[in-house]
């Protein structure tokens, strides 16, 4: 195999990089052909990789790697030659004269040295940025443009941790930026609004058209009252069935079930001709039927003085 006149160049930010990545290759008993057919890339992107022209992206090096069976160790190491040799070639990092995170003192500060980790990160696409934290809230890319070109700070805490998880900064040093971050805040009068509570499940969807519209008939103090009887009542048949006490607050529930709808059984018979779902009133008019809710609901008639 020719040598590629740019490996091992001292002008070529890349040459540490392609001497591990041929080092893995040569370990694992592979020619530049095979390790090509392993990786399922083609022969000339191997090559380029070996030659330290320019790094290899990482949908590629991931791939190098897997042919190699590099270990663990050997991973770390690729990537992290991959991203010096990246912000070398760039040559930003040291306009920004970003200081440390513990001697960030400005917005300015801040600014740069969330800057600086993204250089230090490889400076990778916008939406690979994104992509690196699967497990959090994804970074709009427009507000990662804004954070790497110094044009704006992140929005939120939330992003900010983002952002530096996905530049692979570590804990220790993210909670510096945290601190940094919430003093600006504070300066700022910015109040950090807490995450909105998980979305609770429609289960009104659920319920049938014809139960639906008898709800619709009925007051919001009237659907209430009979959800909390119902509800009521199947708990307290699971916990006679697992021979468990009953719960505080079922004996007044009860109680009021027994005021509201105890007399108005006498108005209702079995229709004996008509479906077997179906009852019949036999006197009094609809309003007597009328459960006699007070407008404060089933409190009132749980109260100690109605029990009284």
């Amino acid at each position: 195999m020719t040598r590629s006149p740019f490996t091992n160049s001292p002008d070529s930010p890349f040459t540490a990089l392609a001497e591990h990545l041929a080092g893995l290759r040569r370990a694992a008993r592979l020619t530049q052909r095979a390790l090509a057919q392993a990786a399922s890339i083609s022969r000339g992107t191997v090559q380029r990789a070996e030659s330290g022209a320019a790094a290899p992206s990482p949908a590629v090096l991931d791939a190098y790697l897997r042919a190699c069976r590099a270990s663990a160790p050997d991973q770390t190491r690729a990537r992290l030659l991959r991203n010096r040799g990246r912000t070398e070639r760039r040559g930003r990092l040291r306009s920004l004269n970003a200081p440390k995170p513990a001697l960030i003192h400005s917005e300015d500060d801040l600014g740069a040295a969330l800057a600086a980790e993204y250089e230090r990160a490889g400076a990778p696409s916008l939406r690979e940025l994104s992509r690196r934290v699967p497990h959090r809230p994804p970074l709009p890319p427009t507000t990662a443009w804004r954070i790497v070109h110094r044009k704006g700070l992140p929005a939120s805490l939330e992003q900010l941790v983002t952002y530096l998880t996905a530049c692979g900064v570590s804990p220790a040093q993210q909670r510096l930026y945290a601190e940094a971050y919430s003093r600006f805040a504070a300066v700022r009068g910015v109040r950090v609004t807490p995450a909105p509570p998980p979305r609770m499940a429609h289960y009104t969807d659920k319920i049938s058209p014809r139960f639906r519209n008898l709800l619709d008939s009925m007051s919001a103090d009237e659907v209430e009252t009979a959800l909390t009887i119902g509800v009521t009542q199947v708990v307290a048949k699971n916990v006679r069935r697992n021979g468990a006490a009953l719960p505080a607050g079922v004996d007044p529930v009860f109680f009021s079930y027994d005021l509201l709808f105890a007399e108005d059984d006498a108005f209702y018979t079995r229709y004996p001709e008509g479906n077997a779902g179906l009852f019949q009133r036999r006197h009094p008019p609809e309003a007597a039927l009328r459960p006699r809710l007070p407008a404060n609901g089933l409190r009132r008639l749980s109260s100690p003085d109605t029990r009284a």
